[in-house]
């Protein structure tokens, strides 16, 4: 359909421009330069129509990859060990950008799994001086090494 416009618009911009020249040649220049400049507006009007109708219709180029690729969905399993792994990597203590921008989660994404983790009980939640809530993750934090018992 945008074809279809883009053609239409094109040729009113011709015919402009055929009017104005027959203006011209018969010496009533009136509104020549204004018939011009809408005549030129017609015809790049009606070309940007054309072209975006085709850029549309064309597939993308072999070997090239789509601007913003799809995400395969993620099951609720696979979200949450995505979020257990990057705490694990973090030593058990994430803030929701980390998860965000170690994974395929988007912000809110993150920090919607994280407060459901959260009332859950698989971990809890401290805020820092400059407001920064950290998920801490209690089971993945590195563990102390035993204390050895004296003899007496």
């Amino acid at each position: 359909m945008r074809s279809i416009a883009g053609w239409f618009i094109a040729v009113l911009g011709l015919t402009g421009f055929g009017v104005e020249i027959d203006n011209l040649r018969r010496g009533t220049t009136d509104s020549t330069v204004l018939g011009l400049i809408l005549a030129t507006v017609f015809v790049l009007g009606g070309r940007a129509l054309i072209r975006s109708a085709r850029r549309a219709k064309m597939p993308a180029e072999p070997g090239e990859e789509p601007a913003v690729a799809p995400l395969p969905a993620m099951s609720r399993r696979d979200i949450e060990r995505t979020v257990l792994t990057c705490a694990k990597q973090h030593g058990g203590r994430v803030t929701i950008a980390e998860v965000a921008a170690e994974s395929s989660l988007s912000f809110t994404e993150a920090k919607t799994v994280l407060e459901e983790l959260s009332r859950a009980g698989a971990c809890t939640v401290d805020v820092t001086e400059q407001g920064a809530f950290i998920y801490e993750f209690s089971g993945l934090m590195p563990r102390e090494p035993a204390r050895e018992t004296l003899a007496p």
